[in-house]
């Protein structure tokens, strides 16, 4: 037993003396990996690591309270110097509006001093929401920016002076902004959103993104009225999903067409008066998913929405991928019919139906716009996923080959309503 004691004590002793052989880089960049405490918690090692800590290009703290980590982040944020840091990683637990400026005192230093590259903020206690100071964001180091349970106004959202901003993703926040400004965007996340900005009379404002050079969006779920995207002609990917807090609804019609302008639904659009709102400028992507939340209820809103940017419908070009849900039969075919004739270069599309709409083959008037056959010459499957091929999964299938799909090109799959969303 004693001559095993001192073997491991002499391997304790070799790897000791190996640690401390490596350069300060190499250690800086191991430690990298563990939380900020810990990395603090190793100057008390030896005389050499006292400072080692400092030069650690992480900043790492979650599940902790402002009030037991403001000495430490005053420590490695705000006295580090200008030694920058590459990824902040900030999750805060029971956090009080009372300690919010301390909170944007350190994002703003990191941002503006520390020339951060990566951040996430992220707040974790019940409905409470960190507000970000109402400043322009300014970084000419700044590539990716992840925020969770935030408050944003308008300047916090023009990140016209982050020229290296490169992916946005937002999680549960509210935004009180008509604009969300980036030139150098080239992802975009938003989930579970809530959209409150009002105009000077107490009406809910429409959001505009303006992020010409995307190339990924996701907007899963928001509260509000449907964002307006500006002109996106490098966008190739696209997942879209509504839920049941959507507000876009025409006030006086079910037409989208009132005439009336007091009608927030039709009339809230500026330039895009009566026309599409969102699916004009998907026109160029290549894979898109258009969805609801199943698990909530079918509402008037989201139905009416596909209905009004149908009217305008664009072709489809570029489109390889797409994945549609019940939500677009809300109507009948008509709606997956009109997508399919403007997608002419699909090679795979699915049709996830879990829920019986209201109607399902309308009378052929509904079809007198459409040609018949499509023309798809590269389609290579069109996948069905389905509890069961019951009767009213057949119908959307028969309908399918009338137009011109080929029969051996349907796949229809069961999966059982509980595995939903993973296939």
């Amino acid at each position: 037993m004693a001559g095993g004691n001192k073997k491991v004590k002499k391997a304790m002793e070799t790897i000791a003396t190996n640690i401390n052989d490596l350069p300060n880089e190499v250690l800086q960049y191991i430690l990298s990996f563990l939380s900020t405490r810990e990395v603090v918690q190793t100057c008390v090692l030896s005389q050499r690591w006292c400072n080692i800590w400092k030069f650690v290009p992480t900043v790492h703290v979650t599940n902790e309270t402002i009030q037991h980590c403001q000495k430490l982040l005053d420590h490695v944020i705000m006295q580090r110097g200008d030694v920058s840091i590459d990824t902040c990683h900030l999750e805060f637990v029971k956090y009080f509006r009372r300690e919010n400026r301390k909170a944007n005192k350190w994002i703003f230093h990191a941002l503006s001093v520390c020339k951060v590259k990566e951040l996430r903020v992220y707040i974790q206690f019940q409905d409470f929401f960190l507000t970000i100071t109402n400043q322009a964001i300014i970084s000419g180091y700044l590539r990716k920016l992840e925020l969770d349970s935030v408050k944003l106004e308008a300047n916090s959202l023009d990140f016209t002076s982050c020229p290296l901003l490169e992916e946005l993703q937002m999680g549960y926040c509210i935004i009180y902004a008509r604009k969300i400004v980036s030139k150098s965007l080239k992802r975009l996340k938003m989930e579970t959103m809530f959209f409150e900005k009002e105009d000077d009379d107490g009406w809910p404002c429409r959001l505009h993104i303006s992020v010409p050079n995307i190339v990924s969006l996701t907007l899963l779920g928001f509260d509000g009225w449907t964002p307006l995207f500006e002109s996106m002609p490098y966008l190739a990917f696209a997942i879209v999903t509504f839920n049941d807090e959507c507000y876009d609804t025409c006030q006086y019609s079910s037409f989208w067409d009132c005439g009336n302008e007091d009608c927030e639904g039709c009339y809230a659009i500026g330039d895009h008066l009566n026309g599409s709102v969102f699916l004009h400028h998907l026109s160029h992507t290549t894979h898109m998913e258009l969805t609801n939340d199943c698990r909530m209820n079918m509402n008037d809103s989201i139905s009416t929405i596909f209905d009004r940017d149908l009217k305008w419908c664009p072709l489809f070009r570029n489109l390889k991928t797409l994945l549609l849900n019940e939500w677009f039969l809300e109507n009948g075919l008509w709606g997956v019919l009109r997508i399919l004739q403007h997608s002419p270069a699909s090679e795979k599309i699915t049709l996830k139906l879990y829920m019986e709409p209201k109607k399902i083959v309308e009378s052929e008037e509904s079809y007198g716009t459409m040609e018949q056959p499509f023309v798809m010459n590269h389609l290579k499957k069109i996948s069905v996923k389905c509890q069961k091929e019951v009767m009213w999964v057949k119908k959307i299938i028969m309908t399918l080959t009338q137009f011109g799909i080929p029969h051996q090109r349907i796949c229809v799959k069961e999966i059982p309503r509980s595995s939903i969303y993973w296939n």
